[in-house]
């Protein structure tokens, strides 16, 4: 680092991509005990990294990090999503490309077209489901081709699919199966209303439900401190506003889902055979990682995800997100925690969960692709934290 530092101090004629490429493709590593990566969007900003980590004492990690990777649910906004990632990462764009097309043995539908597209509205399961699904397997499948590779998986609702299937426990075609139906059979179930309440202790809440037992319900679990409710639309709102006024000096957060339906309540009612009988015979896998499931808040068994009862559970019952994450968390030193999906969708409810000290990183964010990837890499690394950056240079 002490010779990069001075050619940068002394020549003018150095520009980014040269030093990138000398750098990672051109210098022998074999006599190097440490390598650096340096995230950089300008040679006076890498000058300055490189000056000050010349001087850092090197103290190397005493202990690996334990990645649980953590897999969102619907709700997130897919316009124009893993553009860059299509375009430069093979990985990333061949698994898409498989998912797809197993997805048109289903249903003739281009879901990566659809990002690009005229289409302005993703709240739809049968677009939602299968897109974000896709995207978490690709993603998961780039991550792990780069090394970053979990002990344990997470699947908040319907990013169990994704979970259980990068955790080893369904194949691809299972998965791709129990996304497909479950996503069409959601469809056909329209009305209702989802609401996040947030800031206010779920017990409290639920002791709120009293008088719209059968009407309304808890149908997540996210933090001892946040829940989101599910039900009937005109009890929802009348619920919403007796929440608003009884705590109203409590800073209480108060959220309506953008859904076109109310999950995890007695709505989905309807499609449960239904699921059950579509799902119902799913080979067994030899699973790979630990996969806490959210149905029950526990590590799964390699029997849990192969039968359509516990599908037709899963898309029923509430989402035991808040049992789960302490579950994941047990019995493993220097956890972190990864998002697999577009935005920060589920930090909060994490370090609510666990304490503020919790580290949870993101995976991808929309126009920060690379950006965020690579802020990835570095945290898990022990690099310092990093600025609004565009380019990589590995040193």
């Amino acid at each position: 680092m002490e010779d990069t530092a001075e050619q940068l101090n002394i020549s003018n004629s150095v520009t980014l991509p040269n030093l990138a490429y000398t750098s990672a493709c051109r210098r022998s590593h074999v006599n190097y005990k440490y390598r650096k990566a340096f995230v950089t969007n300008s040679l006076r900003h890498l000058q300055q990294q490189v000056a000050l980590a010349a001087k850092t004492e090197i103290t190397p990690s005493k202990m690996t990090p334990q990645l649980v990777f953590v897999f969102c649910a619907n709700g997130v906004n897919f316009k124009g999503i893993c553009r860059t990632l299509l375009s430069s990462e093979p990985v990333f764009r061949d698994k898409c490309k498989e998912i797809e097309m197993l997805f048109q043995q289903y249903v003739p539908i281009s879901l990566l077209g659809l990002t690009e597209g005229e289409c302005e509205d993703f709240s739809g399961p049968e677009i939602a489901q299968p897109l974000l699904f896709t995207l978490q397997v690709a993603l998961t499948s780039l991550l792990k081709h780069w090394g970053i590779k979990p002990v344990a998986a997470v699947g908040h609702s319907v990013g169990e699919v994704a979970a259980a299937h990068c955790g080893g426990f369904l194949s691809l075609e299972d998965a791709v199966k129990v996304i497909y139906h479950r996503s069409r059979l959601q469809a056909k179930v329209t009305g209702g209303r989802m609401l996040v309440v947030g800031n206010i202790p779920v017990q409290e809440v639920s002791e709120a439900l009293g008088p719209y037992s059968g009407k309304v319900c808890i149908a997540a679990f996210n933090s001892p401190s946040s829940c989101t409710l599910s039900g009937d639309a005109d009890s929802v709102s009348a619920l919403q506003k007796e929440l608003a006024q009884v705590f109203s000096k409590r800073d209480i957060f108060l959220h309506v889902l953008h859904v076109p339906a109310a999950y995890h309540s007695h709505m989905m009612d309807p499609i449960i055979k239904e699921m059950m009988e579509h799902l119902q015979y799913l080979e067994k896998q030899k699973p790979e990682i630990e996969v806490i499931s959210t149905l029950t808040g526990k590590a799964a068994s390699v029997d849990d995800f192969t039968t359509g009862r516990f599908w037709a559970q899963h898309a029923r019952n509430p989402v035991a997100f808040t049992q789960a994450i302490v579950t994941s968390a047990k019995e493993k030193d220097n956890v972190v925690f990864v998002e697999i999906g577009p935005e920060r969708a589920l930090q909060r409810y994490i370090i609510e969960t666990l304490g503020k000290e919790t580290r949870v990183l993101s995976s991808l964010q929309t126009d920060k692709e690379y950006q965020t990837l690579l802020s990835l890499c570095h945290a898990l690394v022990y690099l310092p934290p990093v600025d609004e950056m565009s380019k990589e240079v590995l040193v």
